[in-house]
């Protein structure tokens, strides 16, 4: 009797351990979703910390990480490396090997910027190509610095990455540029992150980002607080705006509050509050 007593218990007992296991590589690997960890504490327990090789970068690189309260420095550090963990970098054109350094510029910038989510990692994107500089594309048949392509690929180049950490009030930042690209495609294409921000404030940005466009364009040849290439399209103007949010916030509130404040929404950061997140306790 004893012996089918301890016989069972043994059984139940192995039971929970297999689910305990089972749950804890579901939300480790595959679990990002508000609806698992979100709701509490609890969802940073299945974070792994971030690797001593990659925290001198970014301290020494990013501005915004270095103002958070420490226990969001730590969620950050944490995020940071689920990136990594992630993604798969590929070194291209006489790049031999991709740095510490490289995936912490590259997975620092995507951090940043979705750090009012944190349940988004691009997931779409698994593949990160860098190259060594600028590199010529057989589909555009023009030279790029970045793009984000649908089939899975973010492609960077390694010094004009770098270039964008080399001053952070300059307005240019390739990482933040090209993670916008990203995050407006994750939004409308069918994968696992898809539909995570509200369209409807997209298209307000949208809408107030025309306006922008059209002043530049009536007004060609004069300075103008948006560069350029901002008036291409309205993915090239809001990859440009984020580039503006993050380094030039004031500026920025100060030419356009309401597109200032449409962006805060859209992240749900504000880079000029001592807490950058709006939504801290979701």
């Amino acid at each position: 009797m004893h012996e089918h007593l301890l016989s069972d218990y043994f059984i139940l007992a192995f039971m929970l351990l297999a689910a305990f296991g089972f749950i804890y590589v579901r939300l480790h690997f595959f679990t990002d979703s508000p609806l698992s960890i979100r709701k509490s504490s609890a969802k940073y327990w299945f974070l792994r910390s971030l690797r001593p090789i990659y925290r001198p970068y970014l301290v020494r690189n990013f501005p915004f990480y270095n103002r958070l309260n420490d226990k969001d420095k730590i969620l950050f550090e944490k995020r940071v490396q689920k990136f990594i963990d992630k993604k798969d970098f590929i070194p291209r054109g006489g790049i031999k090997k991709v740095t510490p350094e490289m995936k912490t510029l590259v997975a620092g910038s995507a951090i940043q910027l979705t750090f009012g989510y944190p349940y988004i990692y691009f997931r779409h994107f698994y593949r990160i190509l860098i190259y060594p500089d600028e590199y010529y594309s057989l589909i555009t048949r023009k030279f790029h610095k970045g793009e984000v392509n649908l089939g899975g690929l973010i492609v960077v180049s390694w010094r004009s990455l770098k270039e964008g950490f080399s001053s952070h009030d300059d307005g240019h930042h390739l990482g933040l540029h090209e993670m916008a690209h990203a995050l407006r495609l994750i939004n409308i294409i069918e994968n696992d992150e898809y539909d995570f921000y509200d369209r409807k404030t997209m298209q307000q940005f949208d809408a107030e980002a025309k306006k922008e466009i059209d002043a530049m364009t009536r007004n060609q040849g004069e300075e103008s607080f948006f560069r350029t290439y901002a008036s291409s399209n309205l993915e090239e103007f809001f990859a440009v705006a984020v580039e503006l949010f993050f380094e030039k916030p004031k500026s920025l509130k100060r030419h356009n509050a309401t597109l200032y404040s449409l962006l805060a929404k859209i992240l749900k950061i504000d880079p000029i509050a001592k807490s950058h997140r709006l939504d801290a306790s979701k």
